[in-house]
């Protein structure tokens, strides 16, 4: 399977961000003639505190983190391409993969914006890693797990994922 961040990628992670931004602005128009300025400023200031700047924080410290690489995963080997260098990772090369996520991934209570970010931090046996971030795909912890049954996997739930 090959892996790549793409806009419609982006997008689907950015989608929660957008809905909320959506019916936030909704309420501040809906409300505009009935509050005054200063209080729709102080409305301003907990949305962009609280979903706004971690959401951009994590999206912009992920696209960093896996700058132009494509990752080719299949049955035990990990293909990483960046440019002309590809690097092959077999079964043997890695010690463990370590998936740090937020605590409300994957359940119906995704109250946060930021909830579908999450990365896995693949450790190599010479103490070398490299990461791999929702950014590729919202199923990284599916197929590395399908690919990898005879590698230690960990599961870490921290509040907020920042490699």
């Amino acid at each position: 399977m090959t892996l790549k961040i793409s806009f419609l990628n982006q997008l689907k992670i950015l989608l929660d961000l957008i809905f909320i931004t959506f019916i936030y602005f909704l309420m501040v128009y809906y409300f505009y003639t009935s509050f005054d300025i200063k209080l729709i400023v102080y409305l301003l200031i907990p949305y962009f505190l609280m979903f706004f700047l971690p959401v951009l924080w994590l999206h912009f410290n992920y696209l960093n983190e896996t700058k132009d690489v494509v990752y080719e995963i299949s049955k035990n080997v990990i293909l990483k391409k960046r440019g002309i260098e590809i690097l092959k990772y077999n079964n043997s090369d890695i010690s463990e993969i370590t998936f740090r996520l937020n605590g409300s991934k994957d359940t119906s209570n995704g109250t946060l914006a930021y909830s579908k970010y999450y990365y896995a931090k693949v450790k190599l046996l010479d103490g070398s890693f490299f990461i791999i971030t929702s950014l590729y795909s919202s199923k990284i912890d599916t197929i590395l797990e399908e690919n990898f049954k005879d590698i230690k996997i960990t599961k870490e739930k921290v509040f907020y994922p920042i490699i």
